[in-house]
């Protein structure tokens, strides 16, 4: 977005997330008529490894995907063209978020396909995608909510399985830790699309201080900053909760698994190409 990098730890912060919120309230729905919809769980872990390996900002990666959901849910894509409208968004995205010199590079790119794109395809697919959404990308994401959420996520009032807390700097921590977990629970599947990016932030925030037994969930600072009631972010909630215990026990049975084959059956079971978002943040 065109904001000011850590925009959440300025004086213009409260001004600035109303205007996120007034440019969410512009946001087209989501209609899920895309023929190619069952593809999108792989686009999205697709995307997520070259914005790891690249060093891109969640923010992009967000805004990539949010381009691909809308742009995918207007058109009938070819299969074989899939690869090249995703990169496109990544690049216009990734143009609009990072520096320059962040902006990955075609030659890298085509590392990550079979089918070697000219600077021109790639040229074309940013325009054809630019005059898709009228030359406006500055639309929000729920990344660009979650670090100014974040800054009341935890407070040394609060109570940690009923006793004072300890440490706050290190339930920060903690709780940054789940936050970004339950960030990319909401980009890899379609049901969260129904939701508005600063509820799902706020999901996320209150997600992860049920996970880390904070007490109490939902507090009065929270609703103040985020604008929302409980009753208003529970259903994203559970959702993520939902998935949460999924990765829970996708967990035990990967450990379960390991302690009863050989380390050579676990290497030839662990060949995938699919991104793993960690499952279950673990804290101990």
């Amino acid at each position: 977005m065109e904001v000011q990098k850590e925009w959440w730890k300025t004086q213009l912060a409260t001004d600035i997330h109303e205007t996120l919120r007034t440019k969410e309230a512009e946001l087209p729905p989501f209609k899920g008529l895309s023929p190619q919809l069952g593809l999108r769980r792989y686009l999205v872990d697709w995307l997520s490894i070259i914005n790891e390996k690249q060093g891109v900002h969640c923010t992009a990666l967000h805004l990539a995907v949010y381009l691909l959901d809308q742009f995918m849910d207007s058109y009938d894509i070819q299969e074989s063209r899939m690869h090249l409208v995703a990169l496109g968004c990544l690049l216009v995205a990734c143009k609009f978020e990072e520096e320059e010199r962040r902006v990955p590079r075609i030659k890298k790119l085509n590392q990550y396909v079979r089918e070697v794109y000219s600077e021109e395809e790639y040229l074309q697919m940013e325009l054809t995608i630019l005059k898709f959404f009228q030359w406006n990308i500055s639309l929000p994401t729920p990344a660009h909510f979650l670090d100014y959420y974040m800054t009341e996520g935890v407070s040394q009032s609060d109570l940690h399985a009923g006793y004072p807390v300890c440490s706050v700097n290190k339930s920060r921590l903690y709780l940054e830790k789940y936050c970004h977990y339950f960030l990319e629970v909401s980009l890899q599947d379609h049901c969260f699309l129904v939701f508005r990016p600063s509820v799902i932030a706020a999901a996320c925030v209150a997600a992860s201080r049920i996970c880390l037994h904070l007490s109490p969930t939902w507090t009065s600072r929270l609703h103040s900053i985020t604008g929302y009631r409980w009753d208003h972010i529970a259903p994203c909630i559970e959702t993520m909760l939902k998935v949460h215990e999924m990765d829970v026990k996708a967990t035990k049975t990967t450990k379960e698994t390991k302690d009863n084959v050989s380390s050579a059956m676990m290497y030839e079971r662990g060949k995938h190409s699919g991104y793993n978002r960690g499952y279950a943040v673990c804290i101990s």
